[in-house]
């Protein structure tokens, strides 16, 4: 309850390159939080001349990892009839629906990845220092200056300011 441990992270990192530049990559996680979900979301921008003022949802590409994987897109569609109004439509492809065979869950996989001597799933040296070259500055600047982390209530979505941190970017954290 009075913990201070750090069990939150909410960041916006650039790659820099000319494909990718300036475009923002808002990563979020943390423990006890209201679902647990490993998922990449592509918020597409909205177009400039909208023809349905007042739309203020963007076109979103999900591929969620875990659990209950699936890939589907949420997109802004017309309703149906003379109303001149837009419906945030879901097109999916959730693996569970489209088979009867059973999808083994992610720590199966990884089981059977080790059993088998796959290591492709598993996190590389490179990887894992570059996340620490990351992550390892900010924490220890917090140290330094002093600045305990932002408390956030168990079962949450997590701090209310992760959500500010995506509004400055145009990013609204879907449900």
């Amino acid at each position: 309850n009075d913990s201070i441990t750090p069990t939150f992270a909410s960041a916006v990192l650039f790659i820099k390159n000319r494909r990718w530049d300036g475009v923002p990559f808002l990563l979020k996680c943390g423990k006890g939080l209201d679902e647990r979900v490993a998922e990449i979301r592509i918020q597409f921008n909205d177009v400039p001349a909208n023809l349905y003022p007042g739309s203020t949802t963007s076109n979103e590409l999900v591929i969620r990892v875990q659990p209950n994987e699936a890939i589907y897109f949420n997109i802004m569609s017309k309703k149906s009839g003379l109303v001149q109004k837009l419906k945030r439509t879901k097109l999916d492809f959730t693996y569970s629906s489209k088979s009867s065979d059973r999808i083994p869950d992610a720590y199966e996989r990884l089981l059977g990845n080790v059993m088998e001597g796959k290591k492709s799933n598993f996190v590389y040296e490179e990887e894992l220092r570059t996340s620490w070259k990351i992550f390892s500055p900010v924490i220890k600047q917090l140290d330094k200056k002093g600045k305990d982390p932002v408390p956030y209530y168990y079962g949450s979505r997590g701090p209310v300011e992760a959500d500010y941190l995506a509004a400055k970017y145009g990013v609204k954290w879907s449900e």
